[in-house]
């Protein structure tokens, strides 16, 4: 029987590839867990703001054993009622791991105006998702826009 060059190369290329992936731990298919990942919200200066008052949500991302995690993207999010996804405003850790995240306050709960702030990272290939603490701020209406859904 006469051999062909898929029968020749085939098995060759499929042991290449096997050894690139098992080798190269960089890849999608690698066994490493994702690092675990510390997300802090600091505390506001006030828990009250007038509607169209800007509030600065500050904070920083590391890892658990405090190794600073640059460029990731946080999310600032609410439990109010509006917006329907929660989502207030995103921003991206400095070279530091620290996040600056300016927003104009808006009226995200028209019953009473309190909600519950906190910051989001959702993880990646390297780094595990985690959850800031939860701070209780309250928009008064007073110059406020009123969250649209």
């Amino acid at each position: 029987m006469k051999n062909t060059a898929r029968d020749i190369f085939l098995p060759a290329i499929i042991a290449a590839i096997i050894a690139v992936l098992l080798l190269n731990p960089s890849n999608s298919l690698s066994l490493q867990e994702p690092t675990n990942t510390v997300l802090i919200l600091h505390k506001f200066k006030s828990s009250t703001y007038n509607g169209g008052q800007p509030i600065v949500f500050q904070g920083k991302l590391t890892t658990e054993s405090g190794e600073r995690i640059p460029d990731a993207k946080i999310i600032i999010k609410n439990t109010g009622p509006c917006p329907e996804n929660h989502i207030i405003s995103e921003g991206i850790t400095d070279k530091h791991g620290r996040f600056w995240i300016k927003v104009i306050t808006q009226v995200w709960d028209k019953d009473d105006g309190l909600i519950k702030v906190y910051a989001e990272f959702k993880g990646d290939e390297n780094f595990s998702p985690s959850v800031s603490n939860k701070y209780n701020i309250v928009v008064y209406p007073l110059k406020a826009i009123l969250c649209e859904k």
